[in-house]
């Protein structure tokens, strides 16, 4: 009877561990279940809420480029949106733009079941439009681009995209004239001649016609990745504010932005095609500490697709990125704005006419007058205005005693043609000007004498003054130039020649360039890409969106 009963209690003590096992699994399932629900719950929700924010980051940026960058305050109710990652939750987000519009606080928040997760992205538009720079250039030539003792002072874009043709067997590269054995030696071929037939396809081939931009009579094509695309030497250097520029030039210009108190220009360094060479004590930003730390010393950022060379290359660049950032801007398509010949664009005018180019809106909408040369001496003028509000007129200088009393003043408004070439100045004058106008010549530019704002007026807020040659522009050239000093917006077809030690406000787009090597200084204004003279060439906005910090966001009174 003892065993028995001792047998019992064994059966019963096994039945009652069984049962707290078995309710133990049952508690773990449950509460494996739970978490694994509340996981789930918080990576849907968590998933959602990055879903909301990059789509209300889309938003934000596509009503920004409407409103030249700025972000503006919204909401917006995204339920609806998420419904596929989220069914059944409900989704928000906000931007909250901060003081400089053009950087904004956006938030989502998503509740998912009971589970509410929020996440907040601080980002920023720039501006990266052509005239937003020191210095464009587009079609380039190897070592060429930019080359020289050079000071520029904000970015700095450079192409190397080659000179645009007509592809007329479609092959996707230029291709030249087939050769042939001239029998009679006339230079052409004639029917019967030999050739080598290259393509394959019967017949002799002319070379593909292209647009020649810097007239030396051959194609020059895309700067390939061993190619030179700018050789920096000497004390070149690009850098990302006016430290030791002149102060009677800073009087001439807004002042350029300082946040926490530290100038800047913004400076960003693009090549795409091509390497850039840094020799000698050339550089890209620097290590040094200017002016107690008043001004930038390193570039916002370098993006080269080929990479540096030169005795010193990558070594002697300071940039807040470093050297290894690849050309970023190629989704935007960004061209040089040629104005004529193959590769031009159409244009649209500021009254929204369109035109197979803007050559051909420059030679009907702008005042045409039958002057070639201004100097500080020419006799008075006066034109326009015309049906379409173009003139200029132009005051020379008053002397009494040898001293200039009143310097040479032209008024422009509009846009004004010259046929031919256009010569500025002579050696060391001065030629002030008011208004906002453009000068279009439909050949070269040459200027002799210094060209800045009329005494009290400001470059480019309060006056401003474009500058447009078709073929190539010439800063300084002349015998007995020296260190002019000059403000505005700079455009040739061809290439821009900058010698000996100019001074220049504003930005240089062209083809190719020659720096020269006596360092002329180009100092980018920042307040000129939102007051451009009128119908300058690639005259258009491009901005770019950067997430400069990202965090996920504690919400109150939830899970």
């Amino acid at each position: 009877m003892r065993k028995r009963a001792f047998a019992s209690v064994l059966v019963i003590a096994a039945m009652f561990i069984v049962t707290l096992l078995l309710l133990g699994l049952a508690g773990l399932a449950s509460n494996s279940l739970g978490r694994a629900d509340k996981e789930n719950r918080a990576l849907v929700s968590f998933q959602g809420a990055q879903a909301a924010l990059d789509y209300a980051i889309s938003l934000a940026y596509q009503s920004a480029m409407l409103n030249d960058g700025a972000f503006q305050s919204h909401e917006y109710e995204l339920t609806d949106e998420l419904q596929d990652i989220a069914p059944d939750c409900v989704a928000s987000a906000t931007v909250s733009p901060a003081s400089d519009a053009s950087y904004a606080w956006i938030t989502s928040e998503v509740s998912y079941r009971g589970k509410t997760t929020s996440v907040r992205a601080y980002v920023s538009t720039k501006n990266v439009s052509i005239w937003n720079n020191a210095v464009f250039a587009g079609t380039g030539a190897s070592g060429r681009t930019i080359n020289g003792n050079v000071d520029i002072r904000g970015s700095m874009h450079c192409l190397g995209d080659g000179e645009p043709y007509s592809d007329l067997n479609g092959n996707g590269k230029w291709d030249a004239a087939e050769l042939f054995t001239d029998s009679n030696k006339n230079g052409v071929w004639d029917p019967g001649e030999a050739f080598s037939d290259t393509n394959g396809d019967g017949v002799w081939n002319s070379a593909e016609p292209y647009n020649d931009t810097n007239f030396n009579g051959m194609y020059d094509p895309p700067l390939t990745t061993t190619d030179l695309n700018s050789s920096f030497g000497g004390k070149a250097y690009v850098g990302n504010n006016y430290y030791g520029m002149p102060a009677e030039l800073r009087s001439l210009i807004p002042p350029p932005p300082a946040p926490a108190g530290i100038e800047q220009l913004g400076t960003e360094v693009r090549v795409k095609h091509g390497m850039i060479g840094l020799s000698g004590t050339a550089t890209i930003g620097t290590s040094d500490i200017l002016g107690g730390g008043a001004y930038k010393s390193t570039v916002d950022g370098t993006f080269v697709n080929d990479g540096w060379t030169g005795n010193q290359g990558a070594s002697s660049v300071f940039s807040d990125n470093g050297t290894n950032h690849q050309y970023d801007l190629g989704h935007l398509n960004l061209a040089f704005p040629l104005i004529s010949g193959i590769g031009a664009p159409e244009y649209v005018d500021s009254g929204g006419t369109h035109w197979t180019n803007q050559r051909l809106f420059l030679d009907n909408r702008a005042l045409t007058i039958p002057i070639n040369t201004i100097t500080a001496n020419t006799p008075a003028f006066s034109y326009g205005p015309d049906a379409y509000g173009n003139r200029i007129s132009f005051t020379p200088q008053v002397k009494v005693g040898g001293t200039i009393v009143t310097p040479a003043t032209l008024n422009i408004s509009g846009v004004v043609r010259v046929v031919g070439n256009l010569t500025l100045g002579s050696s060391k004058e001065m030629i002030r000007y008011i208004g906002s106008g453009t000068m279009f010549a439909t050949n070269d530019i040459d200027i002799h004498a210094s060209l800045l704002p009329k005494t009290g007026f400001t470059f480019p807020t309060t006056t401003r003054l474009g500058l447009i040659a078709q073929r190539n522009m010439y800063l300084a050239t002349g015998g007995g130039d020296a260190q002019l000093a000059m403000a505005g917006a700079f455009y040739a077809q061809g290439t821009i020649v900058s010698a000996k030690q100019n001074q220049i406000l504003g930005t240089f787009v062209a083809n190719f360039y020659d720096m020269g090597t006596n360092v002329p200084n180009i100092y980018q204004v920042p307040a000129l890409v939102n007051n451009m003279p009128p119908a300058m060439p690639g005259d258009k906005d491009y901005f770019t969106l950067r997430v400069r910090t990202w965090r996920e966001r504690k919400v109150v009174g939830t899970e």
